[in-house]
């Protein structure tokens, strides 16, 4: 059982995640390869999918020597759960507006009413990895905090 940890100093925010590998292998090697090189990324709280915080990824800010793999789906949906983190993948060119070349985000969801709508249509994500049970509650407490702060700095690593 693998397990990474998502960071961010302002809110506080110290969240233990495992790792959905049966159900999400391709995603949870990505999540896992970030959090080895405890990749650091702009985050925020979404506009569009209700209680989710965000760490949207053009493949250009992954880290130097990190493959951009091509996510199939695996475990996807339209609706994450509490405590569900999802990984979207949209390949270069599939969606008007992103920058240029791969593009994947991160989501981590903390209440129930999550929807993947965008501006641009309904989408799936990988729900890949899971808030554990005992680290909940603070978490949903926290990702309130960085929703009031504005964006902020997110940090994965492995736990």
């Amino acid at each position: 059982m693998r397990h990474i940890r998502f960071t961010e100093a302002r809110s506080g925010l110290s969240v233990k995640c495992q790792l959905l590998d049966e159900a999400a292998p391709a995603s949870c090697d990505f999540l896992w390869e970030l959090a080895t090189r405890t990749a650091k990324f702009d985050a925020m709280h979404a506009m569009w999918t209700g209680p989710e915080i965000s760490v949207p990824i053009p493949s250009g800010l992954l880290p130097e020597g990190m493959a951009h793999p091509a996510i199939p789906d695996e475990n996807a949906t339209s609706y994450p759960d509490a405590g569900d983190i999802v990984l979207a993948y949209l390949a270069a060119g599939s969606t008007k507006g992103l920058p240029p070349g791969d593009f994947y985000d991160i989501g981590l969801f903390y209440g129930p009413g999550g929807r993947l709508l965008m501006p641009f249509g309904w989408i799936k994500a990988n729900v890949c990895a899971r808030i554990v049970a005992e680290d909940l509650a603070k978490a949903q407490a926290d990702f309130k905090t960085i929703r009031r702060n504005g964006a902020c700095d997110l940090s994965i690593e492995t736990a």
